[in-house]
C-alpha cells in the first residue's frame, strides 16, 4: 500500500538487487522449466520478501551487456543490493586460483565491480551479503581468503543447519553502524560460506568479527549507508533485528 502526505502519494524507495547467473543447464536445474541448454539470471525470494517486508520496492537487475545500460538503470534506482552467489575469481584481486574455490561467474564479477564503483560514486545508498561482502572489499583493493580452512580458519559453511536458524557467533564493535542496530556485541547469524576477507579494502572499517578473528561485516564511515555482512539477514526473516539491517538500509533510501 502507498503511503500517503497530504494527498500526495509518497514512493517507496526502489532497490535494485543483483541476480544470479545459470548458464547452459538442463532442465532439472530450474524445476522443468525451460528449454535444454537456457542460460537463466535468477535470484533467491528471500532477498525480494525483505525488502518488501521493510518497506522498499524490489527489482532485479540482469547481466546487461554495455555499462551504459547499466548505468541507466542504476541512476534509476534508490539503492542497491548485492546478493550472495559464486566465488570471487581470485583474478580480480591479483592471485592465482589456488584450486580450493569453487565455481566463478567472471561476468557478474565484471558487472558488480562496475555497479559497486558507480553507487559509491554516485553514494547510492549499498547493502552486500556474502559475496556482495567480498566484492565490496575486492573493488576497494581489498583481497580474500580463497578457502577458509585453508587459511586456518575453522568451517564458516553451516549447510546442515536451517537457513534461518544461528549458527554462528559473532563479535559486534562499538562505534558502528551494525552496533546501532543490536546494541550489544554478541549476536548469533547463520553462515554459508567457505570464504572470507584477507586484506581489507581502502577505507573500509570492521563492524563485526567471528571468535578466530575473520572479519563478518564492514562499513564505509563517508557515504550515506555502506554496509555489508558476511551471513545472509534475509533468510533469518523472523529474526526482527536482522530486519531491522534492512529497515536502516531502506530508510538511507528514501
Amino acid at each position: 500500500m502507498s503511503l500517503i502526505n497530504r494527498g500526495r502519494k509518497i514512493m517507496k524507495p526502489i532497490i535494485g538487487i543483483s541476480v544470479n547467473s545459470l548458464r547452459d543447464i538442463s532442465q532439472n536445474d530450474v524445476g522443468q522449466i525451460g528449454v535444454e541448454g537456457q542460460d537463466w539470471q535468477l535470484i533467491a525470494a528471500d532477498y525480494i520478501r525483505a525488502v518488501e517486508r521493510n518497506g522498499g520496492i524490489p527489482i532485479l537487475i540482469p547481466n546487461i551487456e554495455t555499462m551504459e545500460d547499466m548505468r541507466t538503470v542504476l541512476d534509476k534506482i534508490d539503492g542497491l543490493l548485492l546478493s550472495g552467489g559464486h566465488d570471487v575469481n581470485p583474478r580480480t584481486y591479483n592471485e592465482r586460483n589456488s584450486g580450493k574455490a569453487g565455481k566463478f561467474d567472471n561476468i557478474r564479477d565484471h558487472e558488480e565491480i562496475f555497479m559497486t564503483e558507480y553507487a559509491l560514486e554516485k553514494d547510492i545508498p549499498f547493502l552486500g551479503i556474502c559475496r556482495g561482502l567480498q566484492i565490496l572489499n575486492v573493488t576497494l583493493g581489498g583481497t580474500i581468503h580463497q578457502d577458509l580452512p585453508s587459511a586456518g580458519f575453522p568451517a564458516h559453511s553451516m549447510s546442515n543447519s536451517l537457513r534461518n536458524e544461528p549458527s554462528h557467533e559473532l563479535k559486534v564493535l562499538e562505534d558502528t553502524p551494525l552496533f546501532d542496530i543490536f546494541k550489544r556485541e554478541e549476536i548469533w547469524t547463520n553462515s554459508y560460506h567457505h570464504q572470507g576477507i584477507n586484506e581489507l579494502g581502502r577505507g573500509l572499517k570492521k563492524a563485526a568479527l567471528s571468535e578466530e578473528g575473520l572479519i563478518e561485516a564492514v562499513y564505509l564511515e563517508d557515504k550515506k549507508f555502506a554496509l555489508a555482512v558476511q551471513w545472509h539477514p534475509e533468510m533469518m526473516y523472523d529474526d526482527k533485528e536482522m530486519n531491522m539491517i534492512f529497515q536502516k538500509f531502506i530508510d538511507a533510501c528514501k
